[in-house]
């Protein structure tokens, strides 16, 4: 279903974010979250690393999965994804398996391990990544879009982290400490209930402001990329469906 022919292996490897978006564009909206736009941020942010057999994190997995995975094929990379959804990561799996590892042919399972579980769980979360010797280079943060969750995923991520590492956020505008109510409100609509009102206790800084002044903390040097998403996203043919 997912096997459509873009080109040979060559052209694939010549031309990696055109392959990216072709296979980007073959999913449905559900798991599509994220524009074309900041798909082919992450993948640029991962070229510039300019490192080979590198350890990728990310929680929350969609179309940044895709972006990770390619990467991580052409640069000999390894990626741990974590989802509470595990009907997410089994569907990535099959589009994965026919898009991409089928014309590349590369075996799945050497370069992406999926975890369908909490993230930030002290056995089979992100740090259980130090028992196989490990040390993360990039993470990619985007599960349940609060601080509260998000903190606990960076604290975990740098208690892995090689010296120098990167570190992205979707969605990095949001305020909310707790919980997500733009998400909840949106199911109560579904099922014809009213919107509940978010609590002042709620709200806090933006998750960038806050990551950042958080990391500046623990570390001595941290920098701020101005990625490629910042500029192009306004023209991204995403919004417009």
């Amino acid at each position: 279903m997912y096997d459509f022919h873009y080109g040979s292996k060559d052209q694939i490897r010549q031309n990696p974010e055109e392959f990216l978006i072709f296979v980007k564009r073959l999913l449905p909206r559900w798991i599509n979250g994220i524009p074309d736009s900041e798909c082919v941020a992450i993948y640029r942010t991962l070229v510039s690393m300019n490192k080979k057999d590198s350890t990728l994190i990310e929680t929350g997995c969609g179309a940044s999965t895709l972006a990770m995975f390619l990467y991580a094929v052409l640069n000999d990379a390894h990626i741990f994804s974590w989802d509470t959804n595990g009907s997410r990561g089994s569907f990535l799996r099959s589009v994965i398996s026919e898009a991409i590892c089928r014309p590349l042919e590369v075996d799945l399972y050497r370069y992406w391990s999926f975890i369908g579980f909490n993230s930030t769980d002290p056995h089979v979360g992100i740090t259980m990544i130090k028992e196989i010797d490990l040390s993360a280079d990039f993470g990619f943060f985007d599960s349940w879009h609060t601080l509260d969750q998000l903190s606990g995923e960076v604290e975990c991520f740098i208690k892995i982290a090689s010296q120098n590492f990167y570190l992205a956020i979707d969605d990095a505008y949001y305020k909310s400490q707790y919980q997500n109510f733009s998400y909840i409100n949106m199911i109560r609509q579904k099922l014809n209930l009213s919107p509940v009102s978010e609590p002042d206790s709620n709200y806090c800084r933006p998750f960038y402001v806050e990551v950042e002044e958080y990391l500046t903390d623990k570390f001595e040097s941290v920098d701020r990329i101005d990625d490629d998403y910042k500029k192009n996203y306004q023209e991204d043919i995403f919004f417009k469906y």
